[in-house]
Parts: structure tokens; sequence; C-alpha cells
């Protein structure tokens, strides 16, 4: 049988370039580098800078959390790639080659999602009634007139309205964690941030809840903190805003420095519905906003879920009060889990927690503004 070489040597040619046909060093694939710099992606997700290639690790792993089955998986150097789809409990391993003559052993292992069930009373366990503002204020008045929200028509729904300043307040400055505002009003902040300043997670839920109150909602700061709050190493604690809408009967959890809103089957969620629904529900739920700007949901639960613990706020949201109202000289209220110990004292800030009476009641934390 004749045999045409040229044809031949095509064939053989383009099935060594296949993308599929990867070379195997210690049977597994290779794929080329020649810089240490990676990117990779799990989902639609894409994390830069967050790994490099490195030899000098015996088996160097890299653990994805797998909120589904299975997650769809690329890394890439720059000039190659590889991707497949990892599952929970699974391992996929390849070998990069640096620079023709190093090979760094890389190993992906799928890490199930760890949920944490947590469970709180119904009763109301305390005669308490956390205070909002119910007269007219003049600071409230004067952010009106210094930052009026233009945008806001009574056309628009509660939810459409809370999404709206939501974003105009994201989009003030860009976040800086280790910068603070000289004061803690909304005024002060934003005059500031348009002087170039930017600021931490806190300020953007005090401008978001201030501009909310300024609207006539009820409004207030919400402090989330770990369940290892006490003695992690890294910072434990995140704020966001809560606010009460009216024509849903509910409060509803809002991040101003990610710009998000979760809701369930179109209901927007508070900050124990949205740590149930990431537990429970997590194929259901979704991330609200009116943003170009993509935030992913894995993107964001990464972020905030092991923050979604213990949760605080005041119990006076008022303005303009020189007398503010305390329970047995405490200022906060703090939603303990069934079961967790009370959060006295964080080692990261060297801080005690002497500020908060303490409640496993629902029906306390997220009592009907009066």
């Amino acid at each position: 049988m004749k045999v045409n070489l040229a044809v031949l040597a095509i064939f053989l040619v383009l099935n060594a370039c296949s993308p599929s046909k990867k070379l195997q060093y210690n049977g597994s694939p290779v794929v080329n580098a020649k810089s240490v710099k990676t990117e990779y992606r799990i989902g639609n997700d894409w994390y830069k800078g967050q790994w490099r290639i490195a030899p000098e690790v015996k088996h160097d792993t890299l653990k994805v959390t797998c909120y589904q089955s299975k997650e769809t998986f690329e890394f890439k150097t720059d000039i190659d790639s590889i991707s497949f789809e990892i599952a929970a409990n699974n391992i996929k391993d390849f070998y990069v080659k640096l620079n023709e003559n190093t090979y760094a052993h890389t190993i992906i292992e799928g890490v199930a999602f760890q949920s944490n069930q947590l469970e709180f009373g119904n009763s109301q366990d305390l005669e308490i009634s956390i205070k909002y503002q119910t007269e007219s204020s003049d600071y409230l008045t004067a952010l009106k007139k210094k930052y009026p929200l233009d945008f806001i028509n009574d056309n628009m729904s509660d939810t459409e309205k809370v999404l709206a300043v939501l974003h105009w307040t994201h989009s003030r400055w860009k976040h800086n964690g280790n910068n603070t505002p000289s004061k803690g009003d909304a005024i002060t902040i934003l005059n500031e941030a348009k002087e170039g300043q930017q600021f931490p997670c806190f300020a953007y839920a005090i401008v978001l809840k201030d501009q909310l109150n300024a609207l006539g909602y009820k409004a207030r700061t919400i402090y989330l903190k770990t369940q290892d709050a006490e003695n992690r190493k890294r910072s434990p604690g995140h704020v966001a805003t809560e606010v009460y809408l009216e024509d849903l009967q509910k409060w509803v959890f809002i991040d101003g420095q990610y710009n998000v809103m979760p809701t369930l089957n179109g209901i927007p969620l508070n900050a124990v519905e949205f740590q149930h629904a990431i537990s429970n529900n997590y194929d259901q739920f979704e991330i609200e906003n009116i943003s170009d700007e993509i935030i992913t949901k894995k993107s964001y639960v990464n972020f905030v879920y092991d923050y979604l613990f213990y949760l605080d706020t005041s119990l006076d949201n008022r303005y303009e009060k020189d007398t503010r109202f305390k329970i047995d000289n405490k200022r906060s209220i703090m939603l303990v889990p069934k079961g967790a110990k009370n959060l006295t004292h964080i080692d990261f800030w060297n801080m005690d927690v002497n500020y908060c009476i303490y409640t496993n009641s629902l029906k306390d934390f997220y009592a009907k503004p009066v």
C-alpha cells in the first residue's frame, strides 16, 4: 500500500500540536511556562496574581471549594493552559515545565463546601425596642441638600430605590482598607471621597445607611464577625447595611463595598436569611445590583460567608440625640447562634466586646422598626 508521505507528515505535526494531546511527565499532563506568574479560573471567576509556579514545593496543591457537584477549572501560564472539571474529594494533577528544564508538580484538589448550619430562637427574649429616626433631622436635611439623590422617583419600588442608592454609594470611591475618614458620618466621608480619599467597608455602610435614612427608610449599620473572631489571626469582621422595606415588611441586607443585594426567589434577604441561603440553597439565590460591573456569586460568597456568624447593630440609630438609648449601659445588641458562646473579646483588635447585650432571638434582632 502506498503512503502519501506529505499527508502523513502534516497529520503527525497537527496531532503533536493538538491541545488535547498534552505531553506527559511522570504520567501527568505538561503545561509549558516561561514565567512563574499564572492565573486560574473557577467557573466564571478569574484569579490573577494569587498563584505562582513553585518548583521548590514538592507537590504544590491548590484547593478549590466546590459549591456544586463539579466546578470547571482552567490554569493559564504566560504561554500555555490546561482545563478540566474538578469535583469535591477529587484530585487532578499536572506538571508545569518552566524554561524547558524545570518541572513543578501542581495538584488541584476539589474540596466540598462546608456549610455552617446556624440555629436561632423565634420567641422575643428581650423587652426592647431598637430606636430609629422618626422625626425631622437637621443632619439628614443637610445630607440631602449636599448630596441629593435626584435619580430616585416615586415610580420606583422600594427594592429599586435601594438598589439605586446602593450603586450610587458603591461608585463614590474605591475600597481602601488602610485609610479612615476623619469623622464617621456620610457628609464627612463623601466630602473626603470627593477629594480623592478612599475608605474601608464601614464607610460604605455609613453612607448607605445615612442616605437611606434621609429618604425616609429605617436603616442601620450591621457588623459581621466570624465564628473564630475571638482569636482569628486575620481580620475577623466586615461591615454592611440593613434596611427595612415596608412593601415587603422585612429587613434586607446590602453591601456597599461590593454593591450586592442577595435575593432568593426574587425576595431580598436579611443577613441571617442570606447565610441560610448560601448553606442550603446555593443554586437558587442570586446576587443583585444595577451595575455593569460583574459581581459573581462565588466571589462574594468566598469573601463574606465566614463573617455571617455573629451580627451586631446599635440599639439607637437616631441622629442628634444627646442621650443615647442603652440597656444595662450597653449600646449595641448582638445576635448569637444557639450553642455558640457570647463573643466578649477580639484578639486581632485587642478589644473587649463589652458594649453588647446578647440574644439568640431573631424577633429581638429583626423586630419591625417603630
